[in-house]
């Protein structure tokens, strides 16, 4: 203990008649409980150097870390939360064109349970009105809503879940409800009576940090380290991890020991595993996104209670409201959604968000005059840049490996749409599908056979099989190319039989069209062959015009 009377920032009275300094110090492998001072009047400021978390790698910053009231430091962190969180970036963003999230934002449709083989199959091979209404018969009653997502099952006895995985595939909006889930907390409107504070990791964002850090440091917001710190010491039964995008989470191929303490030192991936597995922050709650080829990875890791839920892109009335809230005017909204609804396919695959936004912002660029005239951007062009986004902003393959990606999907749409298989065993996958950890545009789940799990696979939805197997044609050899087509074009017979392969033809007339807007897009080659009248029953001028749209309209 220090006694100057050289500093005058305090007193301590009635025995002393100077101005004193008292300093403690703990030595190595000791610590200090705060002293308690009696019959003593205390002027001045009191600085108190501290340190939550005891144990190897920990430290003490000073002198005098000030201890600020852990619900003012919330309070803060809200305001920043609030300023950060309100807009949402679009994919076609430029520099300060940021939109409010709230004017975008539309209320997926979640549900609380496993889809079975036979739901999915009827989901997938309807189109149109009947497939939205398909999926609201199958998901009666099994909606929830995001205040949902922390209680127990409806009608349940399960203790709610510690850690929710969201599952949802490409583009049904797992980000940007997390964003909203941040938002609306940080605004008083969601899990306030259940969370004090809410952190969010992206994980796209971890693969890019090298060396090794804290979960202080990873939890990079308004607070300091030290802040963070006192949070997660005062209340960890009442914290909420949002770790947005665990399939793109870039794991070590080697075993590497858990930080067990937020103050420990480690690398970002480590970090993470260790807050999955319950080995740091255990009384806290996660929610976990993911898509669901890699939910199966996920399970083993996370801890326990776990709550499943699958978020599956718009309802049909989510569409509609979305196209209402893209477009300020409402009787242009209401002309797109009509135009949009007249062209059964595409309106299916508006249940997917992303789908939503490149229709919405097309339209929105032509302008009413575009709706009008219809100056229609055709179905194979609203896949194309579904295709290509979901690449550039949602893939970490590079360009070599989009392509064979590409012809492997194309491969395995192609394999089953002649026979209308629309589901396939991970034996059914082309090897270098089966050994990627994370595959674009499949979905898997898991079907109950007899004593056993068998994993299945399939595509977004039909639509998305009869386009892969077109740009299979597209991707393929010339030579073989043209055998399949000429094959292809027979088996429709002009439309005669064999119906259920029209649409595919279809795409291939569209890709056709497609082939110059393609090229800049991509920079790998697309090679695009002519199909005049390969087979002579198909006049192909006569299918044109039949199903023009499909084609794009320059």
């Amino acid at each position: 203990m220090d006694d100057s009377n050289d500093d005058k920032g305090g007193t301590v009275g009635p025995h002393s008649t100077g101005v004193s300094k008292i300093s403690i110090t703990a030595q190595n492998s000791s610590s200090i409980s705060a002293p308690l001072i009696l019959n003593s009047t205390v002027t001045g400021n009191i600085n108190i150097a501290n340190n939550y978390f005891t144990g190897p790698g920990a430290e003490v910053t000073g002198p005098g870390t000030e201890i600020i009231d852990t619900n003012t430091l919330i309070t803060e962190y809200k305001k920043s939360l609030l300023s950060e969180y309100v807009y949402i970036t679009e994919y076609t963003s430029r520099a300060g064109e940021q939109v409010l999230l709230n004017d975008r934002y539309t209320d997926p449709l979640i549900i609380q349970k496993h889809r079975e083989k036979k739901e999915r199959e009827s989901e997938m091979r309807s189109r149109g009105e009947r497939f939205f209404n398909t999926r609201e018969t199958n998901q009666r009653n099994q909606n929830i809503r995001l205040d949902q997502l922390f209680g127990p099952e409806n009608g349940s006895k399960k203790v709610a879940g510690k850690a929710v995985i969201l599952q949802g595939d490409s583009g049904s909006g797992k980000s940007v409800t997390a964003q909203k889930i941040v938002l609306d907390w940080a605004s008083g409107e969601l899990y306030a009576g259940l969370f004090d504070v809410v952190f969010h990791l992206r994980c796209k964002e971890l693969n890019g940090l090298s060396g090794e850090m804290s979960l202080l440091d990873l939890l990079d917001c308004s607070l300091t380290p030290n802040e963070i710190g006192q949070i997660l010491k005062d209340i960890p039964q009442r914290i909420l991890f949002i770790i947005d995008g665990f399939d793109e989470l870039v794991l070590s191929g080697t075993k590497e020991s858990l930080p067990p303490k937020p103050d420990i030192k480690s690398h970002s991936q480590a970090i993470v595993c260790s807050l999955l597995k319950g080995r740091m922050m255990r009384e806290s709650f996660l929610l976990v996104t993911t898509r669901s080829t890699a939910v199966d990875k996920l399970e083993k890791f996370l801890k326990k209670p776990q709550c499943f839920v699958e978020i599956m892109g718009f309802s049909e009335k989510g569409v509609s409201e979305y196209f209402r809230k893209f477009f300020e005017d409402e009787e242009f909204s209401s002309q797109v959604y009509e135009q949009v609804k007249i062209h059964e396919m595409l309106y299916t695959a508006c249940f997917i968000p992303v789908i939503c936004w490149i229709i919405c912002t097309i339209f929105k660029r032509k302008g009413k005059d575009g709706v009008v005239t219809s100056e229609l951007t055709t179905t194979t062009s609203i896949f194309v840049d579904f295709v290509l986004t979901i690449l550039k902003h949602h893939s970490s393959l590079n360009q070599h490996d989009e392509l064979n990606l590409l012809r492997n999907l194309g491969q395995l749409a192609e394999s089953g749409t002649p026979k209308r298989q629309v589901l396939f065993s991970r034996n059914n996958l082309p090897k270098a599908i089966s050994d990627l950890p994370n595959i674009p545009f499949l979905c898997t789940f898991h079907q109950q056979e007899r004593t056993y799990l068998k994993e299945m696979f399939g595509f977004l939805h039909l639509s998305f099989q009869e386009f892969f197997t077109a740009l299979c044609y597209m991707l393929t050899d010339k030579a073989e190319a043209q055998l399949k087509v000429k094959e292809l074009l027979e088996s429709a017979g002009n439309g005669r039989h064999n119906e259920h392969l029209l649409p595919v033809i279809r795409f291939l007339f569209g890709l056709e069209q497609e082939s110059e807007p393609f090229n800049p897009r991509r920079t790998f080659k697309v090679n695009i062959y002519r199909y005049s009248r390969t087979a002579g029953e198909m006049d192909q001028q006569s299918f044109r015009e039949e199903h023009h749209g499909y084609i794009i309209h320059e």
